[in-house]
């Protein structure tokens, strides 16, 4: 019978310490969230007014997009016609070429 009771009491014990340990573990997690939410009410934005200064600034290329268009434009027009000149080149060598005539 005293075996019986021991492993009661044991078992009472331990049901206790556990209980006091997740309660202390829920405690100390809260802890820990109220102190995050205090370190992110004291947190300020980051200064961004040095951005325009440095290369990462967003700039007007509208200009230089324009003048690359236009220039590229002109470049595929004479490959273009290149391309035109060295067909009727060819034609003109098949023809040189042909022994039928």
């Amino acid at each position: 019978m005293e075996l019986k009771t021991i492993q009661k009491n044991l078992t009472n014990i331990v049901i206790v310490i556990g209980l006091i340990s997740s309660i202390g573990v829920g405690f100390s997690k809260f802890a820990k969230l109220e102190l995050t939410i205090e370190q992110l009410s004291t947190a300020t934005a980051p200064d961004l007014s040095g951005i325009e200064n440095n290369s990462f600034g967003i700039n007007d290329n509208t200009q230089a997009i324009t003048e690359n268009k236009a220039n590229l434009e002109k470049e595929v027009s004479i490959l273009n016609k290149e391309i035109e000149i060295l067909k009727l080149t060819i034609i003109e060598l098949k023809a040189d070429q042909n022994p039928l005539q």
